[in-house]
């Protein structure tokens, strides 16, 4: 479907009407039609299919305005989004999306330890020491040359609050300190997997969701 020529030019015209930072994308007939990015770069190309859970795809579910937090699981980063709802005179409908950083950002403080839980023993460990957190079995983990730990943060509190330069989102499950990355390989299937150097060479996959940032942030 071919969008309007007033859809395409949206981001342009509402420059003046939204922070300098916000990212504005406009959705029409469930796909993106035209995109301006911002602080947070979600990377949406014209004619890329809306993603369930996203801003545009809960404008369209519920035909209203939207304001919500947009979990890393949708485009790989998570943001802030307000949604509008437009509808054409031919009856199309279509989506405005503001991205915006998570309001928690605003007040996030880095962690520089996580303390971590073996059998009835907590320790503090140095976020320098921890090759990489997971989430398994509604428990999150993290590992290090010393053993593997359980920990009470949610991987999401974790992503707000690890150093970006050091700490990076994979999978919806792991969180990998990249100090700790041995190499980046394809399997057989050409998916994309991380090899740890800590524990063992632990191959962990790169979901899908994750892969363009993964790419971007390590600059290959």
């Amino acid at each position: 479907m071919k969008a309007s020529p007033l859809l395409e030019q949206l981001p342009e015209l509402l420059r003046d009407w939204i922070p300098p930072t916000a990212s504005v994308a406009i959705a029409s007939g469930q796909k993106y039609v035209a995109y301006h990015p911002g602080a947070v770069d979600l990377r949406i190309a014209p004619g890329e299919v809306v993603r369930p859970g996203s801003i545009a795809d809960l404008v369209f579910s519920h035909r209203h305005r939207i304001e919500s937090e947009v979990d890393s699981d949708v485009f790989g980063v998570p943001y802030y989004g307000l949604g509008y709802p437009l509808q054409s005179e031919q009856g199309i409908e279509s989506a405005v999306a503001v991205i915006l950083p998570p309001k928690s950002e605003e007040r996030r403080q880095p962690l520089s330890y996580v303390v971590g839980k073996t059998g009835q023993v907590w320790r503090p460990i140095s976020i320098q020491d921890i090759a990489y957190f997971e989430s398994y079995e509604k428990k999150t983990w993290f590992y290090t040359k010393n053993g593997r730990f359980s920990t009470e943060h949610t991987l999401r509190a974790l992503e707000l609050h690890l150093p970006d330069e050091h700490f990076l989102r994979i999978h919806r499950s792991y969180i990998v300190h990249i100090r700790f990355i041995d190499s980046i390989e394809r399997d057989d299937r050409s998916n994309l997997n991380v090899v740890m150097a800590v524990p063992n060479k632990t191959r962990l996959s790169v979901a899908q969701t994750y892969v363009r940032r993964v790419r971007t942030h390590l600059g290959f």
